[in-house]
C-alpha cells in the first residue's frame, strides 16, 4: 500500500492517507457522476505535465464548469464524504490529529483552503493511478492527440 502524502495549505501541513483500491473506486464511481463533467480541464492538472500558466487557465475553467453544476449542499458533501479523520490528518501546534470537526475549524481560514485541499486530495488519490493507467493502455497518445491533456492537438 502507499505512503501517506503531505501537502501544505495556507502553511499548514496535512497528510492525505492513500484509499483502498475498492474505496478509491466507489468515489470515482460517484464524482465520474457528479463532478468530472464538469471539470474536465482538471484531468490534465490531476495527472500533472503542464506548466503554471496552462494550469491556472486549466484551474479557472475547471471552476467556471464547476460552478455551474455544484451548488453548496453538494459542495458540503463531497467535503464531508472526503475530508474525513480517517483519510486526513493535520498538524496543530505542532501535533499530528486526526481532521475532525474541531481540527477543521483550527485548520481552515478560507474557503479557499478547503477548497485546495481538496484539489490535493482527489489529486493524491487519482491522479498518479489514473495517469499510470492511461500511460499503460496507450491512452495517454490519444489523450494528447486530441488536445485532452493539454498542448494542442496533434496531427
Amino acid at each position: 500500500m502507499a505512503k501517506p502524502i503531505e501537502v501544505t495549505v495556507s502553511g499548514t501541513a496535512f497528510l492525505i492517507q492513500p484509499l483502498d483500491a475498492f474505496e478509491a473506486l466507489a468515489i470515482f464511481g460517484d464524482l465520474q457522476k457528479d463532478i468530472l463533467p464538469a471539470a474536465g480541464g482538471l484531468v490534465s492538472l490531476l495527472a500533472g505535465g503542464q506548466d503554471d500558466v496552462r494550469d491556472e487557465a486549466a484551474m479557472a475553467g475547471a471552476i467556471a464548469k464547476l460552478s455551474q453544476r455544484l451548488d453548496g449542499k453538494q459542495l458540503i458533501g463531497w467535503t464531508n464524504r472526503l475530508l474525513t479523520k480517517d483519510l486526513i490528518s493535520v498538524e496543530l501546534n505542532g501535533n499530528l490529529v486526526p481532521l475532525d470537526a474541531a481540527a477543521k475549524a483550527m485548520a481552515f481560514a478560507e474557503f479557499t483552503d478547503v477548497l485546495e485541499l481538496l484539489f490535493h486530495a482527489l489529486r493524491v488519490w487519482f491522479g498518479r493511478p489514473l495517469a499510470a493507467w492511461v500511460s499503460r493502455t496507450g491512452l495517454a497518445q490519444k489523450f494528447q492527440a486530441g488536445g485532452l491533456l493539454g498542448g494542442t492537438p496533434t496531427e
